[in-house]
């Protein structure tokens, strides 16, 4: 195994395959002594394993390439890997679902290569909302309120490399090019946008500096861990002191979960010196009673206009 390959959500990284060029084969030669072509026959393949199954990334042979579904424009191998020996894949547009460990096997004429590299995502886009009132951050605020949770305002690939892997939130929110914008994997009522019944990423196009949205957050590298609490008992955030709320939604990743179904957790998220106290639980397999069937962080709020957080009375877990 070669050693491991990481890269950010959106991004583009090279995982490394090399092979002998070396002929194996007598080549055809004409009557005043030309090559004219080797008979060496060369196939790339690149497989995704998974568990104990492997899908297919892409098969090259005879000058036809064959890519798998989920990887279609986006992943590339070099035009002539026969001259250089090189059989490497290149990814772009990265998705967190990217991340896992790979297999390239090349066959060129009786030699057959085979390696496995690991590749890592980086990166988690989040959704982010004062705790006064949804759409209150004009674009200097909301770049600001980014930075402040130790993140950085995300750009309009990273959202859509987020709405590729499940990302539905129906919240406009300022963008770094400074369009406002919002993911959906579901077309709803009141989520339509300027795309009406099809799945994608609603613009609103660039605004103004001073109009007020939420904000979409993006953040490299989670420092710490994140996980839910055993307890026996719910408790209110008083004493539960809970995670921080942007860090649970930068170590949120499909398919794990980490809050166990139905349980909603205390977070004490930190905008201002001072605990939020809001109520969230990740959610990586579709479920109505966990967020409508919707993947991502899903935020409790008091009001039915989303907008609040819960009584602090109201008893969690952490």
């Amino acid at each position: 195994m070669v050693r491991p390959v990481s890269g950010s959500l959106s991004g583009k990284v090279n995982l490394p395959c090399f092979f002998s060029t070396i002929p194996t084969s007598a080549p055809v030669v004409s009557p005043n002594g030309t090559v004219l072509v080797s008979r060496d026959y060369l196939r790339i393949k690149w497989t995704k394993i998974e568990g104990e199954t492997e899908s297919t990334v892409l098969v090259a042979q005879n000058g036809v390439i064959k890519i798998g579904a989920s990887y279609r424009s986006r992943v590339s191998v070099p035009s002539h890997p026969e001259d250089v020996g090189d059989a490497s894949l290149t990814v772009v547009r990265l998705r967190a679902s990217d991340a896992g460990t790979y297999r390239c096997e090349v066959m060129y004429g009786i030699e057959d290569t085979q390696d496995t590299v690991n590749l890592d995502v980086n990166g988690v886009v989040f959704h982010y909302r004062a705790s006064t009132s949804r759409y209150t951050l004009d674009y200097g605020q909301a770049t600001r309120m980014c930075q402040k949770v130790g993140a950085a305002i995300a750009t309009s690939d990273q959202l859509k490399a987020a709405y590729e892997d499940g990302f539905d939130h129906c919240d406009a929110g300022w963008i770094a090019d400074q369009t406002v914008r919002y993911p959906i994997i579901k077309p709803r009522q009141g989520c339509y946008g300027n795309l009406k019944g099809k799945p994608g990423v609603r613009t609103y196009g660039l605004r103004r500096a001073t109009e007020t949205y939420d904000v979409y957050c993006y953040v490299d590298k989670l420092h710490g861990e994140v996980f839910y609490a055993p307890v026996t008992h719910k408790m209110t955030p008083a004493g539960g002191r809970g995670g921080v709320r942007e860090e649970e939604r930068r170590a949120w990743r499909p398919p794990a979960s980490s809050t166990p179904p139905g349980d909603r957790a205390w977070t004490a998220a930190t905008t201002d010196g001072c605990p939020t106290g809001s109520g969230r639980h990740p959610v990586a397999v579709p479920r109505m009673q966990c967020g409508g069937g919707l993947l991502g962080v899903r935020t409790m709020y008091r009001y039915r206009n989303q907008t609040g957080f819960p009584d602090p009375s109201k008893k969690l877990g952490a």
